[in-house]
C-alpha cells in the first residue's frame, strides 16, 4: 500500500509540475486551490483541537474524528503533491540565468 501511495504522490507531483510549466495560468490556478486547501486543512484541525479542549475529552480518541473528515483528507491529499511540485521547481527559479 505504501508503494501505491508513494507512486500516486510522485505521479501527482509530476503532473502538477508538467502542467505548471506549460501554462502560467494553470500554475496560478494551482496556487489558488492550494490556498483554499490550506485554509480548509488548518481550520478543520483547529476546530477538532478546540472541540477536544472545550469538551475536555481525551485527545488520542478524538484525533480520529479529524482524520476521517473529508475536508481534511481532500485538502491534505492536494497539498502533498502541490508542496512537492513547488519544491521540485524551486531550483529552476533559483538557478536560472536572469
Amino acid at each position: 500500500m505504501m508503494i501505491l501511495i508513494g507512486a500516486a504522490l510522485a505521479a501527482g507531483t509530476g503532473l502538477l509540475v508538467w502542467i505548471s510549466r506549460l501554462s502560467g495560468m494553470a500554475s496560478r490556478i494551482f496556487d489558488g486551490i492550494a490556498v483554499v486547501a490550506a485554509f480548509l486543512f488548518f481550520v478543520t484541525a483547529a476546530d477538532a483541537l478546540a472541540q477536544t479542549l472545550l469538551h475536555d475529552t481525551v485527545f488520542m480518541t478524538e484525533v480520529h474524528r479529524v482524520l476521517a473528515n473529508p475536508f481534511f483528507l481532500t485538502s491534505g491529499a492536494y497539498l502533498g503533491p502541490y508542496v512537492l511540485a513547488r519544491i521540485a521547481v524551486l531550483p529552476v527559479y533559483l538557478f536560472s540565468p536572469k
